[in-house]
């Protein structure tokens, strides 16, 4: 199964993943607006969830985690064409469960949405 907007011109892409750390770069596209002509909520919140799954994948041996919960908070309307940065690290992770923050900034540093994400960490085979 394709990723969510995998062949959308405005697809995020991943410049880091380290260390229980992940940015992405993301330019939204017209294909992403609400009736509003803003982004989307439910991309918004896409992203926060895939920017955090890359921090807690990033720190552990599988390469998925399934996403247990998912808090977003939209603090401003994100403007389609501008760029951002999604950026994602890890607050705790435990044996079984992994707790990650995300935000989504434009290029003067502003905060736009951010989000928590908990994450299953799944068992060893």
């Amino acid at each position: 199964m394709a990723a969510p907007y995998a062949d959308s011109p405005g697809r995020w892409k991943t410049v880091l993943m380290k260390d229980g750390n992940a940015e992405m770069t993301w330019t939204p596209t017209p294909d992403m607006a609400n009736p509003f002509g803003s982004v989307h909520g439910g991309i918004i919140a896409t992203l926060i969830d895939e920017v955090t799954g890359a921090a807690v994948t990033s720190a552990i041996e599988s390469a998925t985690a399934p996403t247990v919960s998912l808090n977003v908070e939209y603090l401003h309307a994100i403007p389609i064409g501008g760029t951002y940065a999604a950026v994602g690290e890890i607050v705790r992770m435990g044996r079984a469960m992994a707790i990650a923050d995300g935000r989504i900034l434009n290029e003067e540093g502003k905060l736009f949405a951010r989000g928590t994400c908990i994450f299953q960490i799944p068992r060893p085979k």
